[in-house]
């Protein structure tokens, strides 16, 4: 029996492949990642947390800090031109604070968190006044794994800026991530007092709700979000994932939504294909797969799925020996495509092998098995044990 393929998770996206691109850093509306857990990071965070509040204190007490006060943010070039041309605006501009704040989001995407810290603390240092300086700051911290850092700092912004909506929307998706459920649902709440229905705090709570098990009111806050805004993509997935898992009917047309805004949305092509594929209904899988291959004509994940299919048409379709060949030709063909278009898809070797087994090619399948289990690294599911006896099977 085939697994069941890759599937999009809870969280909106699909099963990354090993050497898929991973997922942008942060996405158009959420961010997804996780920080790290150690009480290492945890005491540098609580003396971190110490330290920014002496800092604000001070500030917001006597006025923003001098540069003195404040640490320096390296100068040297770093051969990206983002930075270093920032870099040098700053060398003839220093105590202009949105060039602090510019190269601080420069250095974040360029993974230089610490130096992101800094240049954020600066901007700040020198003009407390701007909200999005403290965002800046917040996200430079939590993706240096300083998270409780990062909510102290939107917590004292919010104080001071209590109408923006930006901080409390920031605030709550850290809590979300690092599953401070309880505190994330009280801010928005105050948000709700201060806008009401705001879309990105109606996924923000169902994400929470999804999180915390709540199936049902966790699809109802998904449901206010596309109320609010026809074209939220995000809710419309969560909707169409979480609508697959309870089986409920409306599941396709939320997914079509999804790809009434971006026909070429990898997740959402996938789902609809396996909606179908998994409740046999072969004809509609077919054509679903097919249209999202014509889409994304490079896609492992679409590829492979087809392919299990047929698979598993071929298998079932034993006794008639012509119909079977056909099926087993068509699932070694777009398992073939799958490792064509992710070299390290190590699951895909596998049944590429079972495939070329079942049409007694068998020197084909005893490579497809060995390139398999030269990528056990990469097996997801099946177990090298498998592999291993495959192999055994045909050197008999």
């Amino acid at each position: 029996m085939c697994s069941s393929g890759r599937r999009p998770d809870p969280g909106g996206k699909a099963a990354a492949g090993p050497s898929e691109q991973r997922a942008a850093k942060r996405s158009a509306r959420r961010r997804r990642e996780a920080p790290k857990k150690n009480k290492k990071n945890l005491k540098k965070d609580i003396m971190r947390i110490y330290s920014f509040l002496l800092f604000f204190g001070l500030s917001w007490l006597f006025g923003a800090c001098s540069s003195e006060n404040v640490n320096e943010s390296p100068q040297q070039s770093y051969d990206i031109p983002a930075i270093d041309q920032l870099s040098q605006m700053i060398a003839k501009s220093p105590k202009d604070a949105s060039l602090y704040a510019d190269r601080s989001r420069a250095f974040w995407e360029a993974e230089l968190y610490k130096e992101a810290e800094l240049d954020a603390e600066k901007a700040l240092a020198l003009d407390s006044s701007k909200i999005e300086y403290y965002a800046v700051l917040a996200d430079a911290y939590f993706d240096n794994q300083h998270s409780l850092s990062a909510i102290k700092v939107l917590e004292k912004a919010i104080d001071r800026f209590p109408q923006a909506v930006p901080l409390y929307l920031k605030l709550a998706e850290m809590q979300n991530i690092v599953k401070q459920y309880q505190e994330g649902m009280l801010v928005l709440d105050k948000l709700e007092k201060i806008q009401p229905s705001q879309p990105d705090a109606l996924y923000l709570r169902g994400s929470m709700l999804r999180d915390m098990g709540d199936t049902l009111k966790a699809l109802e806050s998904f449901q206010a979000t596309v109320e609010q805004d026809a074209d939220y993509l995000d809710a419309y997935m969560q909707l169409a994932i979480l609508g697959d898992k309870i089986d409920a009917p409306y599941t396709v047309s939320y997914i079509d939504n999804v790809l009434r805004i971006d026909s070429t949305y990898e997740d959402a092509l996938l789902l609809k294909a396996q909606y179908y594929h998994f409740r046999s209904k072969y004809e509609e899988a077919e054509a679903a797969y097919e249209q999202g291959i014509l889409r994304q004509p490079m896609s492992p994940n679409l590829n492979y799925n087809l392919a299990l299919m047929y698979l598993e048409q071929g298998d079932q379709a034993a006794k008639q020996t012509e119909k079977a060949q056909d099926f087993f030709n068509k699932a070694l063909r777009h398992f073939d495509n799958a490792t064509k278009f992710d070299p390290q898809f190590a699951n895909a070797y596998y049944y590429k092998g079972l495939a070329a087994e079942r049409l007694g090619k068998k020197e084909m399948a005893l490579q497809e098995y060995e390139n398999a289990l030269r990528m056990e690294v990469f097996l997801r599911i099946i177990e090298p044990s498998t592999v291993e006896a495959a192999i055994a099977r045909l050197r008999i």
